[in-house]
């Protein structure tokens, strides 16, 4: 893989005392010698309403199977082929120094959040279902040397639960940097990945390892796998807690939910965090899940994350941007929930693997997210990606992953922009 960074800029949303947002654009890709037909209805049968010639672009407005819907310049609306298309962005905001940014790394089915602020960096899960390459080809790896070239310290690396695809690449995070602080609830899953993740973690000098049940002492856990087995020893920091964790000038971690217990499903366990910089809130959400799979309209169940965050702390979930809980599932994201946290911007990180046999994310919920803002996904071209010869990490390695990254920055003066980073390295 080549060094140089191919960087496609991304498109602005600016929200001041009101929220603005621009639309990504989409043109014909480059294998597209004439024009790319935009029909009525999402399928190759339909009536066509007019041409994109290499050059054209044309606003995205919606998503279907396998086909962009957009708005025409004489606002006709109507769909192209993902196949014959690809999206590019609007103008490159200007450079602050003092900005924070927050990237939901394409990592194929699952989560991994990077987060760089003015005075520090934090990692949020990095694990997947299906882009598994690790070493010198782990995506996430590619993405942060891509994005920050020469970084060498990560201040805080959350895992939310361990679960595959929510922890499965971050063994090799230590790997490449210093890391400083690990959050984990403590809720133990004897897994393979989690046994590789709780022994780097007690290898790394210095690291302070906090979890939602410190007592002072040590965390032992016993691992009786095949793969990794043993007895992993780890001295405790500070108790997770409500109080905010400061992150330099300006900027603070607030861990809203965090429970050690034992659960049939790691997903309960799921550690929610809010960011807050220059007056601006992000939450991410993990697998906070509001109960089993209902639409939206369903209340969340009063023991579930999102119940008992509603019940608690309403007043905290309020944010500007929400990293979607559990890839855009039907177990979460109840409107209850949302209107509780009242963004305007979502981001939802999902691939094609299913997740007892459906294919996140559930059409319902990306219904009822853009209907209250902007959506954006890292699943937009899975099926090309695969094959693309130019993306972050491995190219043409028949994974997902790579391809739809999506990149949150928050000025100093408290301006959001959201778009896209489609780079190579």
């Amino acid at each position: 893989m080549k060094l140089n960074r191919v960087i496609v800029p991304f498109l602005m949303v600016l929200m001041g005392a009101t929220s603005a947002f621009a639309e990504p654009e989409v043109s014909p890709s480059e294998r597209v010698r004439r024009n790319v037909v935009v029909r009525v209805e999402p399928n190759a049968a339909s009536q066509p309403i007019g041409a994109l010639s290499p050059g054209d672009s044309a606003s995205v407005v919606g998503d279907a199977s396998g086909w962009h819907q957009v708005r025409l310049s004489d606002g006709r609306i109507g769909f192209v082929s993902k196949a014959w298309t690809i999206i590019r962005s609007g103008p490159e905001p200007l450079i602050d120094t003092g900005a924070l940014k927050l990237h939901v790394i394409d990592v194929g089915t699952g989560l991994a959040v990077f987060v760089e602020g003015p005075s520090f960096t934090m990692l949020y899960d990095g694990g997947s279902q299906d882009d598994l390459a690790d070493g010198p080809d782990n995506r996430i790896l590619n993405y942060i040397q891509a994005v920050r070239p020469g970084l060498q310290t990560i201040d805080h690396l959350i895992l939310s639960h361990p679960h595959k695809d929510h922890l499965e690449l971050l063994p090799d995070i230590f790997d490449r940097f210093m890391i400083r602080n690990v959050w984990d609830s403590g809720a133990v899953n004897r897994t393979r990945g989690y046994c590789r993740f709780l022994k780097k973690v007690a290898a790394e000098p210095g690291v302070q390892y906090h979890n939602a049940i410190a007592t002072g002492g040590m965390h032992r856990v016993v691992f009786t796998g095949r793969t990794c087995s043993g007895e992993v020893v780890l001295p405790q920091a500070a108790m997770m807690t409500a109080s905010p964790v400061a992150l330099g000038p300006g900027g603070t971690m607030s861990i809203l939910y965090r429970d050690a217990t034992k659960h049939h499903d790691p997903n309960e366990n799921s550690v929610v965090i809010r960011l807050d910089y220059a007056g601006r809130r992000i939450l991410i959400a993990g697998d906070a899940e509001g109960g089993a799979r209902k639409t939206p309209s369903q209340p969340a169940e009063a023991n579930s994350v999102e119940g008992k965050l509603i019940a608690c702390c309403a007043g905290d979930l309020r944010s500007d941007v929400l990293v979607v809980g559990h890839h855009g599932s039907m177990t979460s994201s109840r409107q209850e929930f949302l209107d509780k946290v009242q963004a305007s911007t979502f981001i939802i990180s999902s691939g094609p693997h299913p997740y007892s046999k459906v294919v996140l994310p559930d059409a319902a919920i990306e219904d009822e997210l853009r209907a209250r803002g902007g959506l954006f996904q890292t699943d937009l071209a899975d099926e090309d990606c695969a094959a693309s010869e130019a993306k972050i990490g491995p190219d043409n390695d028949e994974s997902p992953g790579g391809c739809d990254n999506v990149i949150v920055t928050v000025s100093s003066t408290g301006q959001i922009a959201t778009g896209y980073f489609r780079g190579a390295d």
